[in-house]
């Protein structure tokens, strides 16, 4: 379990890094244009993925956040980049540096809402990724209808590719 979930986070940085390296070059109207979509703006996409990645893994170390971590930051999307792509990087040495006996055992936290809820930590981890790659994809989807043809190959077989 251990090797398929440091090989997810790995695959989280590496995908995170390719898009942000694309909406870093894009202007900031672009961003905050609305979309449709699950939260009507790129702007709003990215920023829901860095929340869920930063609940998840408060939640892995103990804690149960109450608000979106998002709401504390400004307009202003210079340096965001850093923000999210070292919040990958501390997920991704995290999962790297448990027992796998840790993936197997519950986690216990408050959602949102405070209601008490209990998953697995290696089914968090699992969910998390796979969160981050859908939202990863409606970004994509996003870029491409704004008429962006130079857009990052972020497919997990490509990240395979390049780390073999």
């Amino acid at each position: 379990m251990k090797e398929l979930l440091t090989s997810m986070t790995g695959y989280n940085v590496w995908a995170n890094r390719k898009l942000v390296d694309a909406l870093m070059a894009l202007p900031v109207d672009m961003l905050d244009a609305e979309v449709g979509g699950s939260f009507n703006s790129i702007r709003k996409t990215i920023y829901h993925i860095w929340d869920a990645q930063v609940i998840w893994l408060s939640r892995l170390q103990g804690a149960s956040p109450t608000d979106w971590p998002s709401k504390s930051i400004t307009d202003d999307f210079s340096g965001f980049d850093l923000y999210f792509l070292q919040q990958s990087e501390d997920f991704n040495r995290f999962v790297e540096t448990r027992q796998e006996t840790f993936f197997d055992d519950m986690c216990f936290y408050r959602n949102l809402n405070g209601d008490t809820m209990k998953t697995r930590n290696g089914e968090i981890i699992l969910h998390c990724m796979n969160h981050s790659t859908y939202h990863r994809g409606q970004i994509i989807s996003y870029m491409r209808q704004a008429g962006i043809t130079e857009l990052p190959h972020t497919d997990f077989i490509v990240f395979t590719r390049e780390r073999n």
